[in-house]
């Protein structure tokens, strides 16, 4: 048992990482490359098989073997079959069987989840929410994932496909369009996309007429870095994208806390970097939400893993489900 070892995915529509992890949590290779789903769901699927051997050959020459690998997907996923049925930014893998296809190529067992119901798993591991027993999620990034922590387990629901799906919780029935469909949705706010549609929504209406902000957006160089960048150099316009960040994360957060009777949330996902711009706006609109909750109590952390996080929750799915370690 002591030189059995994981493999942990973390599927992307850029990026598919992958790193081998020991019973304790200790990444000890990690592998990335491109996604590039553009040349069909086979190849790509071929070349994670091979990046996933790859690790298998590392464990050996390490003395130990790959027990399970874990799999993190965006998206909707049948993690009891071990099905895709549908992923934003992997379109082309709607309704497939990914997790039969790697375990028939590699003789392993594929444990699957939803790529936020992996960064919930890996904090509640050996991240910020260890040892916390409830605890909100969410993952800022594109757009914007959630998971639940409940009594120390991840919280699976009905087993529909979907749960914890903070991001489309309404907030603003007028508001802007989300992706889904819908509006208003904490996505549509509080997102990397929110961000860029923000600042182009203030350039085509006059309110954004010079400046760096504007001349990245003229220029087609807009990103969500760039935003933070401008934000902390006092821009208005992009503090107030920022800001309404903020609002909308506290007013999701002060519903979530009063429906669940929790106070602790835990936020990552790249866009999290820029904490120090929206933390105050998140804090202040928290309070002015919050009814039940002593806001005093609440508990707003950052992650401690990064980018790791749906890495090494992956890889739990395997210890879990193979019963290697105690939890």
């Amino acid at each position: 048992m002591g030189n059995e070892m994981v493999i942990g995915v973390d599927l992307g529509g850029t990026h598919m990482r992958t790193a081998l992890i020991d019973l304790s949590g200790n990444i000890l290779r990690r592998q990335k490359t491109a996604t590039d789903i553009s040349h069909g769901v086979q190849q790509t699927t071929q070349r994670l098989i091979a990046e996933c051997r790859a690790q298998m050959v590392a464990a050996a020459e390490l003395g130990g073997a790959v027990a399970g690998i874990g799999l993190g997907v965006a998206g909707k996923v049948d993690h009891k079959r071990g099905w895709v049925i549908f992923s934003p930014n992997l379109p082309a893998m709607r309704d497939y069987p990914l997790g039969p296809e790697i375990e028939q190529s590699l003789g392993l067992p594929v444990l699957m989840e939803n790529d936020a119901n992996a960064f919930g798993s890996g904090e509640s591991w050996v991240g910020a929410g260890r040892g916390i027993p409830n605890w909100v999620g969410l993952t800022l990034g594109t757009g914007v994932g959630g998971c639940l922590i409940l009594n120390g387990k991840l919280w699976n629901g009905d087993d529909l496909g979907f749960v914890g799906e903070i991001g489309h919780l309404i907030i603003h029935p007028e508001g802007p369009p989300c992706a889904c469909g819908l509006k208003g949705c904490l996505e549509a706010h509080a997102s990397g996309s929110a961000l860029l549609h923000f600042v182009a929504d203030a350039a085509t209406q006059g309110d954004l007429t010079s400046g760096p902000l504007y001349e990245l957006w003229n220029d087609g160089k807009l990103n969500a870095r760039e935003i933070y960048h401008c934000s902390v150099a006092g821009d208005p316009v992009a503090k107030k994208a920022f800001s309404r960040m903020g609002w909308a994360l506290g007013l999701a957060l002060a519903n979530l806390f009063t429906v669940l009777g929790i106070r602790t949330a835990i936020i990552g996902g790249g866009v999290s970097a820029g904490w120090d711009q929206f933390i105050e706006p998140l804090r202040k609109s928290l309070a002015e939400h919050s009814s039940m909750l002593v806001v005093a109590d609440a508990v707003i952390q950052r992650s401690v893993l990064g980018d790791d996080a749906a890495l090494l929750g992956a890889a739990r799915l395997v210890l879990e489900h193979r019963s290697l370690t105690s939890i």
